[in-house]
């Protein structure tokens, strides 16, 4: 699985080239309140990470005010992946890093092991 290469961001981490991308437009989930995920990928197109940045962009719920995703949240969270395990240039069904847990169930984020 591969990310639509229309409008990506480049981050480098230790020589390694990642991808990144941030709708322009709000989504269904995100227009209701889900928090937004952010996927990243290697140039090499291996396992998809989706970096839970734990806050909605969607105006008008909760007390919560929209934050901005900057780059060095973004390596962060890639370095982060990194140190607890991702395999990012092998191929692999697509993880998720939600609170410092890599998770293998993205659409319920259910932790591997606890």
């Amino acid at each position: 699985m591969a990310i639509s290469k229309k409008g990506l961001r480049k981050i480098n981490e230790n020589d390694e080239i990642f991808y990144w991308k941030i709708r322009r437009k709000i989504s269904h989930n995100e227009a209701h309140n889900e928090e937004y995920s952010i996927p990243v990928q290697h140039e090499s197109e291996g396992q998809l990470l989706f970096i839970n940045v734990n806050f909605s962009r969607s105006y008008g719920y909760g007390d919560e005010y929209i934050k901005s995703v900057t780059p060095v949240m973004i390596k962060e969270k890639i370095i982060e992946a990194i140190n607890l395990g991702w395999k990012y240039n092998m191929n692999g069904n697509p993880i998720s890093l939600s609170n410092s847990k890599l998770l293998t169930d993205t659409k319920y984020q259910i932790p591997d092991s606890e």
